[in-house]
């Protein structure tokens, strides 16, 4: 649960009794044991809001399960730091858009109901059974939902208050169309992207603090997108950081010397003149070659009765799987005898850019033809056997002047983002738990 309102007089016994700062220190140490008790699961108090144990566990729980669900106890402790950090930002970005909301909100609920299911979908699955999934990993979904309800919003204040002091001239966008189509016969890229902007070069050495703490993180296998909806400062952290295709000249000059050295599936962490950049390259084209591949495809389970299924129980269901697709002629054959063997269980069908998949997801995939099944492969929940429907291989689409625009906008617009997330923490009544570090780390 994202947000808890407390009264002010209750708030400042709750500092007093559990955080320990300053004078509160000796307060508390009058207090009986049973007492403090009563409070300890609180980590933080942000203005009237409050910041629980279980808040958090349910929030690191979230990267846990992108890098695999397990970290040492020193990786656990960065981690519980940076998603701490990230959990205040969020209260005070929610406190400012609640304060401002306009009539109609901030944002359409199809909007966050569209943002969870791209992000099933980067994970191969629909949105119902990746809510299903989360609910056995025991995250709230609920809580995701509520994230991106407050990412979304910030975005849209962020753009209502800020936007009309950025002027970018079409002579810019001229200049840098240009640039783009004089390169656009060399080699292209699909990036990943986060941005944490600098807004004063006092908090350069933190910010880079912070970079170097998540990309630790990535190198241990968390998703790239995951840790992007959660971290990252630019507008399109929605979307998990996927800018897609770019040629040269689009990003900044640090960042194209970077992508030009960079190998696929490889990360490089960039400073450019607004702040540092983490990114991702998943694809690289060649000179001449301008096209991706659109995807359709379902997804048929056979499930294993239990969590932990017996080699016996793999054996006999992965048989059943290879039968079932030896007996079907086609994709769409295959898909109708699951139907009726009342036992599988059947996705909705898929739709997706090949290139934007996570690379085991992209290599499986690539080899099955549009009519075809692929080899059934085990997983956690079941025997899993794509069927392709479609498969169309399609020209990758030139940046408009539009395009340009809105990217220079999402990247002028974050960092007038970060400065109104600097004083709005000034400003704040705050007071940390000791245990995850000094009050001055998350000012």
């Amino acid at each position: 649960m994202l947000k808890i309102s407390v009264k002010k007089s209750f708030r400042v016994c709750c500092v007093a009794l559990l955080l320990s700062v300053g004078d509160a220190d000796a307060v508390a140490k009058k207090k009986s044991v049973e007492h403090q008790k009563e409070y300890n699961g609180i980590v933080a108090v942000v203005n009237e809001d409050i910041i629980t144990f279980n808040d958090l566990e349910d929030r690191v729980n979230m990267v846990l399960f992108s890098i695999g669900g397990s970290a040492t106890p020193e990786l656990k402790a960065k981690i519980s730091r940076e998603v701490l950090k990230e959990m205040i930002h969020e209260h005070l970005r929610w406190q400012c858009t609640k304060k401002y909301e306009p009539k109609g909100g901030w944002v359409p609920e199809d909007a966050i109901k569209s943002t969870f299911s791209d992000i099933a979908k980067r994970n191969n699955m629909e949105s119902d059974a990746f809510g299903e999934l989360l609910a056995k990993k025991n995250i709230d979904k609920d809580a995701i939902l509520k994230q991106i309800k407050v990412n979304l919003a910030w975005i849209e204040y962020v753009k209502a208050r800020f936007g009309r002091f950025i002027n970018i001239s079409e002579s810019e966008i001229n200049r840098t169309m240009m640039e783009v189509k004089e390169k656009m016969n060399q080699e292209s890229f699909y990036v990943h992207r986060m941005f944490f902007p600098v807004s004063d070069p006092v908090n350069d050495k933190s910010v880079l603090s912070h970079v170097n703490n998540l990309n630790q993180m990535l190198a241990r296998g968390a998703d790239f997108a995951g840790i992007a909806r959660q971290f990252s400062k630019s507008p399109d952290s929605s979307k998990g950081g996927e800018i897609g295709w770019v040629f040269r000249g689009q990003l900044s000059e640090e960042e194209d010397s970077a992508l030009a050295k960079m190998t696929v599936g490889s990360r490089s962490v960039v400073r450019n003149s607004r702040g540092y950049v983490i990114l991702f390259l998943q694809d690289k084209k060649e000179a001449g070659l301008s096209t991706f591949t659109d995807l359709k495809f379902v997804q048929i389970v056979t499930p294993f009765s239990s969590p932990n299924p017996s080699d016996e129980e793999v054996n006999r269901l992965m048989g059943y799987a290879l039968d079932m697709k030896k007996n079907s002629p086609n994709a769409r054959a295959m898909i109708q005898n699951a139907k009726d063997s009342g036992f599988c269980e059947i996705s909705e069908p898929v739709a997706v850019v090949l290139e934007s998949m996570q690379p085991q997801f992209r290599a499986m995939l690539s080899g099955i033809a549009a009519g075809c099944i692929g080899t059934p492969i085990p997983t956690p929940q079941g025997i899993v056997t794509i069927c392709m429907l479609d498969k169309q291989t399609r020209q990758i689409k030139d940046p408009s002047p539009d395009d340009l625009k809105i990217q220079k906008m999402s990247e002028r617009l974050s960092v007038f983002a970060d400065r109104e997330l600097q004083y709005l923490k000034k400003k704040s009544y705050m007071r940390i738990n000791e245990k995850y570090g000094s009050q001055r780390e998350f000012i």
